[in-house]
């Protein structure tokens, strides 16, 4: 077989095995996470700020550099094989923060531990791409038929199902990091104090006080801690309200996206003093729909596609993005957002009246306006998403005069209620983990897939997904994956309503901090000029 061998070095780099660095470092940089994370263990991390936590902690194959483009990390090459479904990585030197190696058999351990039958992940689907990954977290199959080969500790072979041109990018995910496999192995909590916990990023755990505070510090470990500047950071947990007033105080760095939310009233004052950051981020914000036929032993409206569309027609997107966001965020007929290329101006618009839809649907399902019953819209606490909730609220209710129901809850049990399809509508959005349509497409793939939660589920849909994974000529891929969210917004088990931007506040003073187009923010590289006033 043959194979194309890639290599990538840090510039300047001088590996010298498990050694600590000598560097002097007395930086700190302090943010907020708005809620403390559900788990600092990658295997198990679901949300963007379990995400980026773990990213600061653990180090994968392949990260993405400063300038967005990914690049190989504990990998110092990788060959790949002539038809496209062969990896090999080979490691370079790098140790756990107790200076133990990091090695093939962690990444083959902590990959087969996500695609178990028995390890609780929501995240497994993102592995399913290596061969045989599906049929082994179904059971059908034994782990030992898993695409992973480990010949020696510095070789880790991978197959896939079929040729994933963005493979590397994939690698690069918080699912795709490595645990260290001793410790997992004999301390299932073995992540949760900074006594037990062990890393092999470019930060380490020094402190987790629950709801209130989490620091992190430099892992003198870390195989490319000579580029790490910072001595550490404090991830506090405060609402956006708070957060504003702390970094008015000089007591933040950095504040709103992606990590947290800046209030929405600030908005307007903030682009007037020209205080406001905007960046672009790969991401949509839509309303989740329990397609369901009933609910709690009572028949769902949402179960109608025509009430789902009489839904999405009666919201007025624009005036959401522009009015009550107001930070460069753009109204979504779609659930890809346009920077991906598969159909920018949407598939609906909002001008078509959505009373004779809702007309049909109530036809359809054998209930009147007197028998349908208030429909409850599902939210987590805080002000972005009341604002959102409660527009979303009177729009519909002012189109087609119907009642809906606010619910806004704490995270946990929002995530528990979604998991349970103990809901009606719900508030919820998806930021790209790599930057692919089939990032977006696929959450819808399957109904019992761990981020459906819609109970929908189209088989032309699926073997659309399944054709565009086999084509090789990349607009014939793109024409796929259209007519597959095509299918997606005519039966609309998701109601899209914007397409975000990230909006922030940033120390004067701070630096090179990377901040990627799918919502990925990296402190490795950052640091703070001294030079700049005091903090």
């Amino acid at each position: 077989m043959h194979y194309s061998r890639i290599f990538l070095f840090a510039l300047g780099l001088v590996i010298a095995g498990c050694g600590k660095s000598s560097t002097t470092i007395s930086q700190t940089l302090r943010i907020n996470i708005s809620e403390e994370p559900t788990t600092l263990d990658p295997r198990k991390a679901r949300d963007l700020n379990d995400i980026t936590t773990c990213r600061m902690l653990f180090e994968g194959l392949t990260r993405i550099s400063k300038m967005g483009t990914i690049e190989l990390a504990i990998a110092e090459a990788v060959e790949i094989s002539e038809d496209r479904l062969e990896y090999v990585f080979h490691l370079k030197d790098s140790c756990w923060s107790n200076g133990e190696p990091v090695t093939s058999y962690d990444f083959a351990a902590s990959w087969k531990s996500i695609l178990d039958p028995f390890f609780p992940s929501d995240i497994a689907y993102q592995l399913y791409m290596i061969q045989n990954g599906e049929k082994v977290k179904s059971g059908k199959l034994p782990s030992e038929a898993l695409g992973i080969r480990t010949p020696d500790a510095h070789t880790l072979i991978v197959r896939l199902e079929q040729p994933t041109p963005y493979f590397l990018e994939v690698c690069s995910m918080g699912s795709f990091l490595p645990v260290p496999d001793k410790i997992a192995a004999k301390n299932p909590n073995w992540s949760f104090t900074p006594e037990t916990f062990v890393g092999n990023g470019p930060f380490i755990l020094k402190l987790w006080s629950h709801t209130d505070l989490l620091q992190v510090e430099r892992n003198p470990t870390y195989w490319d801690a000579k580029s790490v500047t910072l001595k550490e950071l404090e991830l506090i947990m405060v609402s956006s309200d708070t957060e504003m007033r702390l970094f008015e105080d000089n007591k933040l760095d950095w504040a709103g996206s992606p990590l947290s939310t800046l209030p929405v009233d600030a908005i307007a004052y903030l682009k007037k003093e020209n205080k406001l950051k905007v960046s672009p981020l790969s991401g949509t914000s839509f309303l989740r729909t329990n397609t369901s036929e009933t609910i709690h032993d009572k028949k769902n409206p949402l179960a109608s596609a025509n009430f789902r569309k009489a839904l999405a027609l009666s919201v007025d997107r624009e005036a959401i993005a522009v009015h009550i966001l107001q930070g460069g965020q753009t109204a979504a007929r779609s659930l890809v957002p346009p920077a991906m290329g598969l159909f920018g101006n949407g598939y609906f618009h909002e001008q078509s009246d959505p009373k004779p839809l809702l007309e049909m649907a109530l036809q359809e399902l054998g209930l009147t306006r007197e028998t349908l019953e208030p429909v409850g819209l599902l939210f987590v606490s805080g002000d972005r998403n009341i604002s959102i909730a409660q527009a979303v609220q009177k729009q519909i209710e002012k189109a087609l005069g119907i009642a809906i129901t606010l619910e806004a809850i704490e995270t946990k049990v929002f995530h528990q209620k979604i998991k349970q399809n103990d809901f009606q509508l719900a508030v919820a959005s998806w930021i790209a983990d790599f930057n692919d349509p089939v990032n977006f497409l696929e959450v819808f793939k399957y109904k019992n897939g761990s981020t459906n939660s819609t109970n929908w589920e189209n088989a032309k849909y699926i073997d659309l997904l399944d054709r565009s994974a086999i084509c090789g000529n990349q607009d014939e891929r793109k024409q796929i994956l259209r007519e597959a969210e095509e299918i997606l917004m005519d039966q609309m088990p998701i109601i899209p309503i914007f397409h975000f931007a990230m909006n922030f506040l940033q120390r004067e003073g701070v630096q090179e901090i990377a901040l990627s187009p799918i919502g990925q923010v990296d402190f490795r590289w950052a640091q703070i000029d001294t030079a700049q006033p005091s903090l």
